[in-house]
């Protein structure tokens, strides 16, 4: 293991790419995805601890609009249909320890809101909130300490 981390070292999301079932979506801005463990309170004699009980993954696409994203999933769900899909995020920033990358593949993913806010003088940005199970996130690629 490194005795120090340089600054240049540290990884910018500048160089973040995303794909949803494939395509690549140009005007990502950001993205966020985590996974909460559900944990419930178990007290054993004056001590209180806890169990997990399940977990749960949640995210956020944020976009600066440039195309109509999601429409077609809006359109299934009116019809009555739960679609998922599938993120894969990649981030290689030139300068990572040895040239190495960050990729995720996130399954199942069920998108729930869809919007959109105009304002004059201002450029149009979309959040999409997404839910997916936590089994289905996998860690294809790694940055490893070398």
């Amino acid at each position: 293991m490194s005795e120090t981390i340089r600054g240049n070292r540290t990884l910018s999301g500048t160089w973040a790419e995303v794909w949803w079932n494939g395509f690549k979506v140009l005007e990502i801005s950001k993205i966020t995805a985590k996974v909460t463990v559900n944990r419930e309170d178990v007290q054993l004699g004056l001590d209180v601890d806890t169990k997990i009980t399940g977990w749960k993954g949640e995210g956020t696409l944020s976009l600066i609009k440039a195309f109509t994203r999601f429409e077609d999933v809006r359109q299934e769900i009116a019809r009555g249909h739960d679609p998922r899909g599938t993120i894969i995020t990649k981030l290689k920033d030139p300068d990572a320890t040895g040239g190495q990358t960050e990729r995720y593949q996130i399954g199942n993913v069920a998108l729930s809101e869809f919007g959109f806010e105009y304002e004059k003088g201002a450029v149009v940005k979309q959040e999409v909130p997404f839910s997916f199970t936590p089994s289905d996130m996998i860690n294809l690629d790694a940055v490893q300490d070398v």
